[in-house]
């Protein structure tokens, strides 16, 4: 089972439900092997809730009859599955995988609708959770579906920051930790996987690249559980992990039309597989320069170093396959370094911001910028994931408040720099100028 890290705000949150006076209607989601269900079965234990697993069996009725303890109970209907909700001595009912049910009858939203004008005068707590992202949207999330309105609580279980994958590799080193968010994310399941006893090396090896591992065919297993044809979401993929991040160019790589793409990646975004990124100077509608990253670590790595690669494992080629990841780990890990960085100063608030992001203009770009609007004030962040000697460390900030003086940011006080100016000024003043500050985050 899963181990039980960084989920104890969302432990609480469903707690406080749990003595709520009131019936409740709660939607948890998530993508797969996020934690949603070891959050469930946590919670299940402290309050003797029935939890109940869904999947996608034509009997799926008497699947679910069965799981329901210390009562004899027969669902020959869906009738009478609702019914069984409404009238159980079970004040809290879980619902695991609910949307597999959608999937058996498409009609489940529909008489759930109907019961819960029932239920609602209750004191009963249905908790709904699901995976497919995609199917939870239309069922439960647009406008004019089945649970719209209904829901009493809704919460989004995301994947864990890298702060706490130290209780899933105890004998790892900060570096190693590093190495391994880069490649597996914050996804708990897949943090399980990497063995901290052996090295990140042994782990790709044996977790990643061995045909009969859990991880080898893992992202394009979910793609087809998520989509029903998955091929121009490969494509698109495929074209951002190998540098094509502009609508254009993810338009031209993957051959997709271009009146059809915005529809793709608005899924992709959805399901949060990918996300936009606009320099954080710009606002996001109005917004000229946009560029497409994959946000789960795991997909990028796969997808940049296995996908079109796994035929060479397949002919016995795993030495050459892992030698090409080797070579490219270090300035992978850099990458993702970033977002290692970016939670770090949302902790640490080394100045209070209200924006924090990537900033870039044609050749120029600086990896975080965190921007006070209320003050005035902008700090200039670069991230290297390498070791710095001091005079290394000292030619970094140097460049780094030239490539700052190219960055104009007009915020809602209608406060920008003006023009391109050598002139610094350090200090706050009536005239419009802001504050500005310089960091440097490295490896050592």
């Amino acid at each position: 089972m899963v181990m039980f890290i960084d989920r104890e705000e969302e432990l609480e949150k469903l707690m406080e439900l749990s003595r709520s006076k009131k019936a409740e209607l709660a939607l948890i989601y998530g993508r797969r092997r996020v934690g949603k269900s070891r959050l469930l079965v946590e919670f299940a234990k402290k309050t003797g809730a029935l939890y109940m697993l869904a999947d996608v069996s034509e009997n799926i009725l008497d699947i679910l009859s069965k799981q329901v303890p210390d009562e004899f109970v027969r669902f020959g209907n869906w009738e009478d599955f609702f019914e069984f909700l409404y009238k159980s001595k079970h004040k809290i009912i879980i619902i695991d995988e609910f949307q597999y049910l959608y999937q058996v009858n498409k009609a489940w939203p529909t008489i759930l609708q109907r019961w819960w004008e029932k239920i609602k005068e209750t004191d009963k707590k249905i908790i709904l959770c699901g995976s497919i992202i995609s199917t939870i949207y239309k069922i439960s999330k647009g406008y004019g579906s089945a649970l719209y309105g209904r829901k009493t609580l809704e919460m989004h279980i995301a994947p864990i920051e890298f702060e706490f994958i130290k209780g899933f590799s105890p004998d790892y080193t900060f570096e190693q930790l590093v190495e391994a968010y880069s490649i597996l994310g914050g996804i708990p399941r897949y943090l399980e996987e990497f063995d901290s006893k052996i090295s990140i090396d042994e782990n790709i090896k044996r977790k990643v690249l061995d045909k009969t591992s859990f991880l080898y065919n893992e992202p394009i297993n979910l793609l087809f559980e998520e989509f029903r044809t998955p091929a121009p979401y490969i494509s698109i993929l495929l074209a951002i992990t190998q540098g094509y991040m502009k609508f254009g160019e993810i338009a031209d790589v993957s051959k997709i039309q271009g009146h059809k793409l915005p529809k793709y990646l608005a899924v992709l975004e959805r399901v949060q597989i990918i996300e936009k990124e606009i320099p954080v100077t710009e606002n996001k509608i109005r917004a000229k320069t946009t560029s497409y990253k994959i946000r789960d670590n795991f997909y990028r790595f796969w997808f940049k170093f296995l996908f079109q690669k796994k035929s060479m494992i397949e002919q016995g080629m795993k030495k050459e396959v892992f030698d090409s990841i080797k070579k490219e780990l270090n300035s992978y890990t850099g990458r993702c370094f970033e977002d290692i960085c970016r939670q770090f100063l949302l902790k640490l608030r080394p100045i209070s911001f209200s924006k924090i992001g990537r900033w870039w203009h044609k050749d120029i770009e600086i990896d975080l910028v965190c921007l006070d609007e209320n003050k005035k004030e902008a700090l200039f962040v670069e991230c290297k994931w390498s070791d710095l000697k001091e005079k290394d460390a000292r030619k970094i900030l140097e460049e780094l408040k030239e490539k700052s003086k190219f960055v104009e940011w007009k915020s809602s006080l209608s406060f920008k720099k003006k023009g391109y100016s050598t002139q610094r000024n350090y200090s706050t003043s009536e005239n419009g100028d802001r504050k500005e500050y310089f960091g440097l985050i490295g490896k050592k």
